[in-house]
C-alpha cells in the first residue's frame, strides 16, 4: 500500500466494525479521505440539476434553458469521459493493492466508497453489501462501485 502513496490506518468505528462483523479489523486507506479516487467515479451526478428552476426564476426563455441544459450535459459527458480515462489507471492501482492484501494472506477485502458528513468514526447506517470474485472483477467494476455499499472481494 505505502508503495502507492497510501497506507493503512486502524479505524475503531462501532459502526464499521458492525459492518463487517466481529472477526474483521475495519481499516482507513488514507489519514483523511480518499478524495478523488476512482472507485465509484463512473456513478458521478451532474451538480447542475437546480439550475433550471433558478433561470426560470431570472426570466429565461424556455428555449435558452434548453440549450444552457444540453451544452452543460455535453460538457458533463465529456469531463465523465476524460475521468474515466483518467480512472482507470487509478482502478488498476486499487486491483494492485487488492491483490497484494488478498497475495498477504487476507481471506476477503471489504471496500466501502462512503462520503461522511462528519467523523468517519460517528454512528452510520449498516451498509449494503455486495459480493465480487476477484478473477471476475475488472478497473471498469472498481468505477462502478455503487456508493455506500460494502463491496467484498473475494480470493478467485
Amino acid at each position: 500500500m505505502e508503495r502507492s502513496g497510501r497506507r493503512l490506518f486502524a479505524q475503531a468505528s462501532p459502526s464499521l466494525q458492525a459492518a463487517v462483523g466481529p472477526s474483521c479489523q475495519p481499516w482507513l486507506s488514507a489519514a483523511h479521505c480518499d478524495c478523488g479516487t476512482a472507485l465509484g467515479a463512473a456513478r458521478a451526478e451532474p451538480a447542475w440539476k437546480g439550475d433550471a428552476e433558478r433561470w426560470r426564476k431570472k426570466g429565461w426563455s424556455e428555449a435558452k434553458i434548453a440549450r444552457a441544459l444540453a451544452e452543460q450535459l455535453a460538457h458533463f459527458q465529456q469531463e465523465r469521459q476524460a475521468r474515466r480515462s483518467e480512472g482507470l489507471g487509478d482502478a488498476g492501482q486499487w486491483l494492485q493493492r487488492i491483490d497484494a492484501l488478498l497475495q498477504a494472506g487476507a481471506a476477503r477485502i471489504g471496500l466501502l466508497v462512503r462520503d461522511y458528513d462528519g467523523a468517519v468514526g460517528a454512528r452510520q447506517p449498516k451498509p449494503p453489501e455486495c459480493r465480487w470474485v476477484r478473477a471476475q472483477l475488472t478497473a471498469a467494476d472498481l468505477l462502478g462501485f455503487e456508493p455506500g455499499t460494502l463491496h467484498w472481494i473475494a480470493r478467485g
